[in-house]
Parts: structure tokens; sequence; C-alpha cells
């Protein structure tokens, strides 16, 4: 079993709970006990995710219940062994050559992976891009404009990218559909959209990720469910491989400027 997975548990729990610190210790600790700043939940046979909190948390059943969701999301990617993963593959590429079939099947111009509560992209469909996962090209000056609270300015597209506007627009509507803000209190995002020259399919996974499909034209829903169903576990597993990293949240929708070699 790798350890980024385990890695980026304990990351996306300090941050979603606000925890003072999160550790993985032997299942022997279920038997002691708790205190009131300390929250448990078990992870598999021998291990339990032990939360601290600077105080005893004000809705300490919800954020119990909100622990053992964040927990299970990441079992299957705990249980699957390291040789299941392709020695000479990282998942960022992996998870690119996923999306990219994905998106062909759907017939979508662009299939991607978003962090519900940062200004992160994971994963996308760009033939250009090799290297890590897109939160490496947040446009620093947006974000100081989100964290100014000025408004928000998408970067111009490149006179060589026609999915750009689309991707974009797509990013905002989905963070701005209401149960995009939910995702960290245990709702499911599910939502299908379509104008005149622009459409896209969002469906949530793992606790706070959303995968969404990007249209430029009328498509077949059920054949995007279809493959989305059928992609889906595997996406999963891939972005919880992914090495971790703790954005600071979004104060608003941030644009993410494509990166060209």
């Amino acid at each position: 079993m790798g350890a980024a997975p385990i890695d980026r548990l304990i990351t996306l729990v300090r941050r979603e709970l606000g925890a003072a610190d999160v550790r993985v210790e032997p299942r022997t600790s279920l038997e002691e006990a708790l205190a009131p700043h300390e929250l448990r939940a078990s992870l598999d046979e021998a291990r339990v995710v032990v939360v601290m909190f600077e105080a005893e948390p004000k809705e300490r059943d919800a954020t119990e219940r909100r622990l053992a969701m964040l927990v299970e999301s990441f079992a299957g990617a705990l249980e699957e062994a390291p040789s299941t993963r392709g020695a000479a593959r990282s998942p960022t590429m992996s998870l690119q050559e996923e999306l990219e079939s994905l998106a062909e099947r759907a017939g979508a111009l662009d299939a991607m992976v978003i962090d519900g509560r940062s200004p992160v992209v994971w994963g996308d469909v760009d033939p250009e891009h090799v290297g890590p996962p897109r939160a490496s090209v947040i446009d620093l000056q947006e974000a100081m404009r989100v964290r100014d609270g000025r408004p928000s300015v998408p970067p111009p597209p490149s006179d060589d990218d026609a999915i750009g506007p689309l991707r974009i627009r797509a990013l905002r509507e989905v963070r701005a559909l209401p149960a995009a803000a939910q995702l960290h209190k245990g709702a499911h995002l599910h939502h299908v959209e379509w104008v005149e020259g622009f459409g896209y399919l969002a469906r949530s996974f793992a606790g706070i990720y959303v995968l969404i499909l990007v249209y430029d034209a009328l498509f077949d829903e059920l054949g995007a469910e279809r493959a989305v169903a059928t992609s889906l576990p595997a996406i999963e597993r891939l972005v919880l491989a992914l090495p971790p990293l703790d954005p600071q949240p979004m104060g608003g929708a941030v644009a993410l400027r494509r990166r060209r070699r």
C-alpha cells in the first residue's frame, strides 16, 4: 500500500473538519476513552483515524458523520494493491488518460475533476499538459484578486484554445450550484445543464470532488451517464492516489490559465 492515499486522507480530514491534528493509529485506540476534543473513525481492520480539535466540536454528531464519510471514501484506494496501479505510470498520467478515454466515449470536449472547496483542477483533457496536478497552474494574480475581495477576472483564452471559454464557464457554473457549497457537509451533486452551444454534466464523488463533462452541442445524456458510471471507479482511485495538497479554500471563483509548452 502506498503512502500517498493515507497522506491525502489526513490532509483532507484536517482541512474539511478544521482539525488541529490528524493521525493514523493502531486499532487498539478504539478501546481508549475519547477526550471531548477528539473523534475517531475505523480505517480498516488494523488502523483507526484519530482527529484532534482545539476544542470540542459544536456539532459533534454531524462532524463524526462527516469524518466517517471521508474515511469511507478512501477505502477503495487504501485497499488497492500497489501492483495493480502499474509501476511505470504515475497516477497523474493515468488520470489524464482515463479522462481522455471518458471524454471520447461520452462525446465530450473536455472531462475534468475539480476540488469542490479550492481552486484546483486535478485533471482534465489536455494533450499538451504533462506534469503534476493542475494545482500548479493556479493563476496567482487571480488568486490575489480573490483574497483581496476584488472581482474575479478570467484570463483571456489563447488563440488555439477553443475549449477554454467553455471549460471556464462550466467551472464557474458548477461551483455556483447550491449543492457544490454543501459537498463538505455530505451533500451529493448530480447536475446536467444545456443551452444553445454549451452544456455540461457534473457528478460528485469521494466527498468533495466533482467530475465534469463539457459540451458545445446537444449531447446524449443517457450515453454520457453510462460512460461516467463506467469510468468513475477508476477516476476516483486515481484522484485519491494523487500527491496530497492543501490549497487555501476559495473566496470566489478562481479561473485557471492553461499552461503552454
